[in-house]
């Protein structure tokens, strides 16, 4: 039998919850000794040291389970805008304990919004120059090694001066120079040192000199020039211990075409010729010997000089005689050899017509084509540039030739064959430019300020008769002026509108069909 219970009174439960409660008070203690010393006894700050404790043994559970990340993460938000204002506190008491038991002792008292905004300016203020001297230890190390700068206020002085020496040094030793143009002067190069170097083939080294005084002028000139250069250096090429013929010959043909390059750029030809070249040598077999594969390159630099300048000139000059007729009056410009062999064909046929050549400074190529024409019995009539506006009532056609065709259908040809371009356009006479397709571009150019080439400005001053006599000629000494700068240009660019046709070995064609021709050119070509 179980004994009965006895029941308690009220006082001795309240006994045991007091007891009980004593128990639970003395428990926190032993844990959390540490207290406020002064507390007031008003229940807001009852409530506040409450809630601070209770922080602080959050806190100090998150520093103790620091190895646990699960806890410290929930525990600890990373961003402290989400905490309260207690909570903020009492981390900020637990980080800076110093501060907080100074605060504690000088001001008991909750600290408020702009006291807490100030110690935070302060805080940071003492991070930045902590940061400014760490920055300034190593900053000064290689201070003491180099000599001390100059103050910041000389600084741009110094940096003024050499520039504005540099400046005038340029200006003295390139002067009379056009700064719109300034992107197509060239400099001179020494050619003694070319001239002895082991690099270069003789060959080449005579060809650039020829280029660079004029000798080899014109573009199928220049291009038969270079390519028979090319042959040369091809014959007494050999080929290195280890090393391949195509690779090797491409390693010594480099430094040869940016000598003629130096010496003259390059016309569209020229370019056009080197790419057909460089195709073949990549497709040469390495197993053959080396004579056959020099006899591979020779064979390939005969057949674009037999199928691309003289039969592409064979077949123009046929296709122009279509045009000509019984009385026409032909006029020209330049010393063409196509157009100069289109009219002894013309001459040869029987056809009567008369030729007016302008002739304009500083090229006197006119002269020999005018000699050549008139020894053959051709009526001829020779005019100067300026002239054009009283003789071209009286042309039937005009018959220019072209340094390059450009992808846009402009034409690329000596200075001046613009201006009579558009005088034929204003009295309707046509204009026939005849070029063969080995001067097709894929460049584009609307004008002649991007590229072009300069020439020696004293060939406009300083003609064949003013050489002998200088003291005739006003601007014997234009170099003393410093204002004057002559300018003497190569080329000219003339709009497809002011061209009637263009004359190829494909056939007659609008100026707007390069792009037709260069799409359907022969592979074998390689442009």
């Amino acid at each position: 039998m179980n004994p009965p219970k006895t029941e308690k009174s009220k006082e001795e439960v309240k006994a045991e919850r007091e007891a009980k409660k004593k128990a639970k008070q003395e428990a926190k203690t032993k844990v959390k000794p540490e207290k406020p010393a002064t507390e007031d006894s008003s229940t807001p700050a009852l409530q506040k040291s409450s809630t601070d404790t209770s922080i602080s043994e959050k806190l100090e559970k998150l520093h103790i389970s620091e190895a646990k990340p699960e806890a410290t993460t929930a525990a600890a938000p990373s961003d402290p805008k989400q905490l309260s204002k207690a909570e903020r506190k009492a981390l900020f008491e637990l980080q800076n304990p110093k501060l907080a038991t100074g605060a504690a002792k000088s001001d008991p008292k909750p600290v408020s919004k702009a006291e807490r905004r100030a110690l935070q300016e302060a805080q940071r203020a003492a991070k930045a120059e902590v940061q400014a001297k760490k920055a300034a230890i190593p900053a000064a190390t290689p201070q003491k090694q180099q000599p001390a700068p100059a103050p910041s206020a000389q600084k741009p002085a110094q940096k003024k001066a050499p520039t504005a020496a540099t400046a005038k040094q340029t200006q003295q030793q390139q002067p009379h120079m056009v700064k719109l143009f300034n992107h197509l002067y060239t400099k001179k190069f020494a050619a003694e040192e070319i001239v002895n170097s082991p690099i270069l083939h003789p060959a080449i080294v005579k060809l650039g000199l020829q280029y660079a005084d004029g000798i080899v002028a014109g573009s199928k000139s220049r291009c038969l020039a270079f390519l028979e250069a090319l042959k040369a250096v091809i014959g007494h090429y050999e080929t290195p211990p280890e090393k391949e013929f195509g690779r090797g010959f491409e390693e010594t043909l480099t430094p040869n075409i940016a000598y003629l390059q130096k010496c003259r750029p390059f016309s569209v030809s020229m370019t056009n010729a080197l790419k057909y070249i460089n195709m073949y040598v990549r497709q040469l077999n390495a197993k053959d010997s080396e004579s056959k594969q020099k006899e591979f390159l020779f064979e390939a630099i005969d057949t674009y000089i037999r199928d691309q300048i003289e039969k592409a000139e064979e077949a123009i000059c046929i296709s122009v005689q279509e045009k000509i007729y019984d009385g026409d009056v032909l006029l020209t410009y330049g010393c063409s050899s196509l157009i100069r062999r289109i009219l002894e064909e013309a001459h040869r046929r029987t056809k009567r017509f008369r030729v007016v050549i302008v002739d304009s400074r500083p090229r006197t190529g006119e002269h020999d084509m005018l000699h050549q024409l008139v020894a053959q019995g051709v009526d001829c009539t020779v005019v100067l540039i300026n002239a054009i506006s009283y003789v071209i009532p009286e042309v039937t056609k005009v018959l220019l030739s072209a340094h390059a065709l450009l992808a846009n259908g402009c034409v690329m040809s000596r200075v001046g064959t613009a201006q009579i371009a558009l005088v034929a356009k204003s009295y309707n006479v046509p204009v026939l430019v005849c070029c063969e397709t080995h001067k097709f571009s894929e460049r584009v150019q609307t004008d002649a300020f991007v590229y072009n080439e300069i020439g020696n400005p004293n060939e406009l001053i300083l003609d064949s008769g003013t050489r002998e006599n200088r003291l005739h000629n006003p601007l014997a000494e234009w170099e003393s002026i410093s204002h004057l700068t002559p300018l003497n240009m190569h080329y000219d660019v003339t709009p497809p509108e002011l061209v009637t046709a263009v004359v190829t070995e494909v056939a007659i064609l609008p100026c707007t069909s390069v792009p037709v021709i260069l799409r359907i050119k022969p592979s074998e070509v390689g442009y």
